[in-house]
């Protein structure tokens, strides 16, 4: 017998939230829709839940959150309440809050991705307030929310980088982040200035390892753990490491599970999750991560790290880069680095000291930015615009 699930696609977050509030209630199946998805991604998305409507006998209360993938195509991982709860609980522990202090959040990424979604899990779960932004861009210049009451009040704020340096840019901004007890930072592409710059202004900061299929974080950094960007994996989640070089697998209580193409809810094969990123722990038990698989540049037979060339390039006086490939007809690939201007006059020379000749880019774009969309993710139609230019 078909079902018929819920279809959650609102602009306003604090509309979202008290609608998903009365679906979970209800213990309703609900899929939540991205208001700003183009007619093929809904299409898509459509297609996936119809699929799923006439395969599934019963609803539980599963939510299905959106995760693009690294190919961009829409596709649903399947949460429950208790996957949702065990990533908000671990949290809690990795922040060390006394047993019994409420965690109160603020809410100003996209409810409808699992980074604005959490906000909303922990503030139930662990018994604290709920701020919602209606629009966390930060882009306009009026006033900053008021979210405090008391001073003995513990509160967080989940950031992506460009939210965090908007903020920063602002003349009242370091002071009304200096209100968080904890920010969180997107785990993807914290550029190494930004962490620098927010240490100086004495907030409280911690870069996540997660991903939709995690509900969020497994893993934090936290600034003792050094200039290496190595999380302490979060209490309810095991690492693994497999093939040379290591592709990170997880194991955790807040794995979701992926909806195929047919619309069926697929298990965790051995109950782990296989990233797309490579890594290893180092011997304190942290996991660094030393960037995706699909991410190495192959040159004339030599496999290049586009993360080694970054660093290098960094040392040698960039302000922040992102390294690529680009097809070539006698190498197979080149290495190519985008440089954020202004650019060093003498880049090149010095990163010719630091690496071997495969690795030196053969190519340096200056750019006003790097083609990082609001989430900190790889924008790949700006890169290839970027690359023409």
């Amino acid at each position: 017998m078909a079902i018929s699930p819920e279809i959650l696609c609102e602009s306003s977050p604090r509309i979202f939230f008290s609608r998903l509030e009365k679906i979970c209630g209800a213990a309703r199946d609900v899929f939540l829709m991205n208001p700003q998805w183009t007619a093929t991604q809904r299409e898509e998305a459509e297609i996936l839940i119809r699929k799923y409507a006439e395969n599934a006998t019963s609803e539980s209360g599963k939510i299905f959150i959106a995760s693009g993938g690294s190919g961009g195509k829409v596709r649903f991982v399947a949460h429950t309440s208790e996957t949702l709860e065990a990533s908000a609980r671990a949290l809690s522990v990795a922040l060390k809050l006394p047993a019994g202090t409420p965690l109160n959040c603020f809410a100003c990424l996209p409810p409808w991705h699992i980074s604005g979604l959490m906000p909303w899990v922990r503030s139930r779960v662990c018994g604290g307030a709920l701020f919602v932004a209606e629009n966390g861009s930060f882009r306009e210049a009026g006033a900053l929310p008021d979210f405090r009451k008391t001073a003995d009040e513990f509160w967080m704020n989940s950031l992506v980088p460009t939210q965090l340096r908007r903020l920063l840019a602002r003349r009242d901004g370091a002071a009304w982040l200096g209100q968080f007890d904890f920010i969180l930072l997107g785990g993807a592409r914290v550029p190494a200035d930004l962490i620098a710059q927010a240490r100086a202004e004495n907030l409280n900061i911690g870069i996540g390892y997660g991903m939709t299929e995690t509900a969020s974080l497994v893993a934090l950094w936290r600034p003792e753990n050094g200039e290496t960007l190595a999380g302490t994996p979060l209490l309810h989640a095991k690492f693994f490491i497999s093939g040379n070089p290591g592709r990170i697998e997880i194991e955790a209580a807040s794995l979701g599970e992926t909806l195929s193409d047919a619309g069926t809810v697929l298990p965790n094969p051995g109950g782990r999750f296989l990233t797309n990123d490579e890594g290893f722990s180092d011997e304190n038990g942290r996991l660094i991560v030393l960037g995706r698989a699909d991410r190495y540049i192959n040159s004339g037979g030599e496999k290049v790290d586009p993360a080694i060339v970054e660093n290098a390039l960094r040392a040698a006086g960039a302000t922040d880069t992102l390294v690529v490939g680009e097809p070539d007809a006698e190498w197979g690939e080149r290495v190519v680095a985008l440089v954020r201007v202004p650019v060093p006059a003498d880049l090149l020379p010095h990163v010719r000291q630091r690496l071997p000749a495969w690795m030196v880019p053969k190519r340096i774009v200056p750019v006003p930015a790097l083609p990082f969309d609001g989430k900190g993710k790889l924008d790949r139609a700006k890169l290839a615009e970027l690359l023409q230019s």
